[in-house]
């Protein structure tokens, strides 16, 4: 079998790195059907404080192929990533891609999958913020009704799925893959201490494009202060 499987930017990392764990594993214990797989990195996220580190941090090996698609509005970021990873699929021609999360990374390339006739499975599935004015809602509408297999993580998302009319049969629970995550690094962050992380760095929460209240948190001078966007 071959799987090609997606990251994009900062949160799909934390998603990937125990699905690849997984892989390894099933790989180990069946060398002579091993599942051949390739990890593509879109480059949505390319500075490596938002990308390399990740990977460092979480023992992600390097992404066997990077599209380099960088910056851009929604429309460049989709676009460029379906025309770079359209030529991925027909080089590999895998059985299945795996696509992680909400980002642009997740719909052009689910939309891509299903363009070139692979099935695909979605790795958090089921979520729902109810807000069309997120991207990532139109995101995760898109990918889940394009997609083969949906992983969801808890009751409610498949609740949410099953009022959408998704078939029963592409829906199976496995849980919250950000736990896996948490329970392997666990020892490593107990190890940390919030002034060693602190120290020297800015803290700046600045999500959505939607709500003017943008809340912006500086930990060098322990205020948090709201202003419109």
């Amino acid at each position: 079998m071959k799987i090609v499987s997606v990251v994009g930017a900062r949160p799909n990392f934390m998603k990937i790195a125990p699905f690849m764990r997984a892989v390894d594993e099933y790989n180990k214990s069946n060398p002579n059907a091993p599942v051949e797989h390739t990890l593509v990195h879109t480059g949505q996220h390319y500075d490596d404080r938002m990308s390399q580190a990740f990977f460092e941090a979480l023992n992600i090996p390097p992404s066997d192929i990077n599209l380099g698609v960088g910056s851009g509005t929604h429309a460049e970021q989709v676009g460029q990533t379906m025309i770079e990873f359209e030529k991925v699929l027909r080089k590999i021609k895998p059985d299945w891609v795996v696509v992680v999360g909400d980002v642009n990374a997740t719909l052009a390339c689910s939309v891509t999958a299903k363009k070139e006739h692979v099935k695909c499975c979605h790795i958090e599935a089921g979520l729902r913020s109810g807000d069309m004015g997120m991207p990532e809602e139109i995101n995760r509408l898109v990918t889940d009704r394009l997609s083969d297999l949906l992983l969801i993580p808890d009751k409610l998302s498949g609740d949410n799925l099953r009022k959408e009319g998704m078939p029963e049969s592409s829906i199976k629970f496995v849980g919250n893959i950000m736990i896996d995550t948490l329970d392997e690094n666990r020892e490593k962050a107990e190890r940390l201490s919030i002034e060693g992380i602190m120290e020297g760095n800015r803290i700046i929460d600045g999500h959505g494009s939607g709500d003017p209240r943008q809340r912006v948190c500086c930990s060098d001078s322990a205020q948090a202060v709201e202003c419109g966007s």
